[in-house]
């Protein structure tokens, strides 16, 4: 909630709007650049998975290797602790990415505004 408030209310200019592309360039500020996230799960694969819309991100191919181990050993799910494990972690590293990714635009927005205002008002005097 507090993103929305701040989106609306106390700082629209200063913050990103959520589930929109990134406005900076993602290399800014890496002199070597970065490593691209790749998709590992193919399309066909996901969907020969029956996999829902909303499962289709960087993790897919945790969530089809542990569905795939559930089916296999059905009445004894638990056997497969190790697979959820797995997906549950990588849902939670590309949460944390997500976030990072969320405060740089942030961060990058408020030094655009910044940089802005000390311009206009070099400007004026």
């Amino acid at each position: 909630m507090g993103n929305y408030v701040s989106l609306y209310l106390t700082n629209p200019k200063g913050t990103p709007v959520p589930l929109t592309e990134p406005s900076f360039d993602p290399n800014l500020g890496f002199p070597q650049g970065r490593k691209e996230r790749v998709m590992i799960a193919t399309q066909e694969e996901m969907e020969a998975a029956k996999l829902p819309l909303e499962a289709r991100d960087y993790c897919a191919h945790k969530l089809i290797q542990y569905r795939a181990c559930r089916s296999d050993v059905w009445p004894w799910a638990y056997k497969c602790a190790h697979e959820k494990h797995e997906y549950l972690n990588c849902e939670y590293e590309d949460y944390i990415l997500r976030l990072k990714e969320y405060e740089r635009e942030k961060r990058l927005l408020q030094r655009k505004l910044k940089i802005e205002k000390k311009q206009a008002q070099e400007l004026a005097a």
